[in-house]
């Protein structure tokens, strides 16, 4: 048996999440009590509350949770889950830094709010949550793997940068290396992306396109700093035919 505290917070909830994916706990019964307290039962596992390996409120350590030291003892090496789990414990200290409206910790506020005598609901509606943020982060890594692979190359704007995944690409890694221009492909498609403030104009780099792959579904942004030819929210109708340093080649030499 799972045991946490009434209200659970996303701590309390990361961690029994945790337990029941990884632990080996996904068929356990979970019971809540008022925090602080212990349910005495024997083979009862408590989190976040009762004091035990997975209550951390014995010590002032800013970075335990309850959530971490479940994380220590399930998934130890997973980079992914401890990027989540690090999240996690500064929302529990109150450094999380985010007070915008979309908050994690908003969110479990208006579960219990919308569920006051029902936490388990809670807990079935944020595993959910945690598992999406899970694969995000995930997807994340993958990313940043692939972007140690990059390949970086002139262009008439300044620095290009290329990255080729099959998990998706994050323009923000270029850009913070100081690229004006990131190409890509990936397993949507492939396109052009020019940092927001600069003065790149791709209609040039449209028209090329246009003579070497006419038959591709390249689509240009109005604001000229974008070139598609397919993406997560619009498959291209037709792939383009070009190989990523083909594209590199069409863009340096614009």
């Amino acid at each position: 048996m799972l045991v946490g505290h009434l209200a659970p917070d996303l701590d309390c909830l990361a961690a029994l999440w945790m337990l029941r994916r990884w632990g080996g706990y996904a068929a356990a019964a979970v019971q809540f009590v008022a925090a602080g307290t212990r349910l005495e039962q024997p083979n009862a596992i408590h989190v976040d509350t009762g004091g035990g390996p997975f209550d951390h409120h014995h010590t002032a350590d800013q970075s335990l949770s309850s959530a971490e030291l479940v994380r220590r003892s399930v998934r130890p090496a997973d980079w992914a889950l401890e990027t989540l789990i690090a999240a996690v414990t500064a929302d529990d200290h109150a450094r999380s830094g985010d007070s915008g409206p979309l908050r994690a910790r908003d969110l479990v506020v208006g579960l219990n709010a919308g569920f006051p005598a029902d936490p388990a609901q809670v807990l079935r509606v944020m595993e959910a949550n945690f598992a999406a943020w899970y694969a995000a982060a995930e997807q994340r890594e993958e990313q940043r793997r692939a972007f140690a692979d990059r390949i970086e190359f002139d262009t008439p704007w300044g620095l290009g940068v290329a990255v080729e995944s099959q998990a998706g690409v994050a323009s923000r890694d270029a850009y913070g290396i100081g690229a004006v221009l990131f190409v890509y492909r990936d397993q949507y498609g492939m396109g052009i992306a020019a940092q927001s403030q600069s003065t790149v104009d791709l209609s040039s780099v449209y028209a090329e396109l246009g003579q070497i792959d006419g038959g591709a579904d390249w689509y240009l942004h109005p604001n000229r700093r974008l070139l598609l030819c397919g993406s997560s929210k619009a498959p291209p109708r037709v792939p383009s035919a070009l190989s990523l340093n083909d594209l590199i080649d069409v863009v340096a030499s614009s």
